[in-house]
């Protein structure tokens, strides 16, 4: 496939991802319809339909924003998208019960942030009983459990470090070979802005120091499977789990599929006919 900058090869490009992104959603909606659901444990199926979504929501903003397909931004978007998939990998171990110390984590944590920000408003000077965003965030704690009753911890949401939930969740070597690949990019590490955001200087009399350089990449489609395949993986975790069965085509299929025959009609064109596809970095 072709580095992709021609405006012809971008506008075929265009109609694949509006496809993807609208058979992916379905994927979704297809497989939470197809979940009975049993109310009495109704923590558990909104934290796993909810992490489902995430994954969905990741992928399909991805895929409409082809100037975040590079070695800069990707790697921060899959690092999250692993981080999820772990999560939800775990919480299946003991689905009711994970569920709901993530929910009452997570609710905490909420509640920190809402006594961080009353601080912020005091030292203002301003009045916090007032103030139309502690309401807000209030309530959507207190719609579930009340604010007093509600505790914060510290640490992690689950007791565990993620390298030891995604050992018991079966998942330790997507931990070892992507989770941890992708943390450089994530945390900002030397081993990471020491190969993308660094550049000899030309003058030999500067002994080759590295300057700091901040390029724009072109987009690159491994990116784009990497997001959208992890994506058919947590479906297909999901499906394992929960015996699910849909009759929806796979996003991720049509999406290497439609690409694969972009590639061959951009191949059977006549270099004369061939649109021009070079691409020099601006940065």
């Amino acid at each position: 496939m072709p580095s992709m900058n021609d405006q012809k090869l971008w506008g075929e490009l265009e109609s694949i991802i509006v496809s993807y992104r609208r058979m992916v959603r379905a994927e979704l909606h297809g497989r939470w319809e197809k979940w009975p659901i049993d109310l009495e444990k109704r923590e558990m199926y909104e934290v796993i339909g909810a992490l489902l979504a995430r994954q969905v929501t990741f992928s399909v903003d991805f895929a409409g924003a082809p100037e975040i397909w590079n070695h800069h931004l990707a790697p921060v978007i899959l690092r999250a998208m692993i981080d999820n998939y772990i999560n939800l990998a775990w919480i299946f171990g003991d689905p009711l019960d994970r569920s709901r110390k993530f929910i009452l984590y997570g609710l905490g944590q909420e509640k920190l942030q809402i006594e961080h920000y009353k601080s912020q408003l005091q030292a203002d000077g301003r009045n916090e009983d007032n103030d139309p965003v502690v309401k807000s965030r209030e309530s959507w704690i207190n719609s579930q459990r009340y604010t007093f009753l509600t505790e914060v911890s510290i640490g992690s949401w689950s007791g565990i470090d993620t390298r030891t939930m995604a050992n018991e969740a079966g998942c330790i070597d997507m931990y070892n070979y992507e989770y941890q690949a992708y943390t450089a990019a994530s945390h900002n590490m030397w081993h990471h802005i020491g190969k993308y955001n660094l550049a000899t200087c030309p003058n030999p009399l500067h002994r080759h120091h590295k300057a700091p350089i901040a390029p724009s990449s072109a987009p690159d489609l491994d990116y784009l499977f990497e997001v959208t395949n992890l994506v058919g993986r947590t479906f297909k975790f999901f499906d394992d789990k929960t015996a699910v069965a849909v009759d929806i085509p796979s996003a991720f299929d049509r999406l290497v599929q439609d690409i694969d025959d972009l590639g061959m009609t951009l191949e059977k064109t006549s270099d004369s006919e061939r649109p021009n596809i070079s691409h020099e970095d601006d940065g």
